[in-house]
């Protein structure tokens, strides 16, 4: 795996703080990490997955190469580009990524939203994970619905020609219900993906890294 696309079943599912954990168990595995949030949205001054992501992976590019396509509105890429009378070049977009793939032993892209967020018009993150090369890490937060998302999210990768590793459960909310004592397990069984660890709500990063299965992923 020289490099890895992690998408989520929705927005707000952990995916930013999964790969934060996946940097941290990488680099102790003693990998050489890069990372891309390649479009944030909601921004302020600061792209602030982006900014997570690369104190993680302790990535010195800077922050206009980890994350090029900067958006104020808390939208889909596509709509808060149009928002700023702006448009997103998806070509540069994928250049970009592969420029970033040549700067380490393993790239960690994180989408902004699913596989079927739009990024420019008609054009999701399935089609630039495609265009890219990029095999998936599906992230999902440990709740009850998850089961249906992400066999939807399996279906679509497919459907893409996408090869997806695994998914990786995780909890963004304190609260949980009885549905995440059994939905690995379900996901597995429907999907046929591996589990690659289930994380806690409040955990931090470094210490959720150990909850990942590396040597599955890798």
């Amino acid at each position: 795996m020289s490099a890895l696309f992690i998408t989520g079943t929705d927005t707000g599912v952990g995916k930013t703080f999964v790969g934060c954990a996946l940097a941290h168990a990488l680099r102790a595995r003693g990998r050489r990490v890069a990372v891309m949030k390649p479009i944030e949205t909601g921004v302020g001054d600061v792209p602030e997955d982006a900014a997570r992501l690369r104190a993680a992976a302790d990535d010195g590019a800077p922050l206009d190469a980890i994350c090029p396509f900067r958006f104020r509105a808390p939208l889909a890429p596509a709509v808060a580009a149009r928002l700023e009378g702006r448009t997103i070049d998806v070509g540069e977009l994928v250049d970009a990524i592969r420029r970033r793939a040549a700067d380490a032993d393993i790239l960690l892209v994180e989408g902004a939203g699913g596989l079927l967020v739009p990024v420019e018009g008609r054009t999701t993150w399935a089609e630039v994970a495609a265009r890219a090369g990029l095999p998936l890490l599906i992230v999902a937060a440990n709740r009850l619905g998850t089961v249906n998302h992400c066999a939807l999210t399996t279906r679509v990768a497919a459907a893409a020609g996408l090869a997806v590793r695994g998914f990786v459960l995780s909890q963004p909310a304190a609260e949980t219900d009885v549905s995440a004592a059994t939905n690995a397990e379900t996901i597995a069984d429907l999907t046929g993906l591996r589990c690659l660890g289930v994380v806690g709500h409040q955990v931090a990063p470094a210490d959720a890294a150990s909850a990942l299965d590396l040597d599955a992923l890798l």
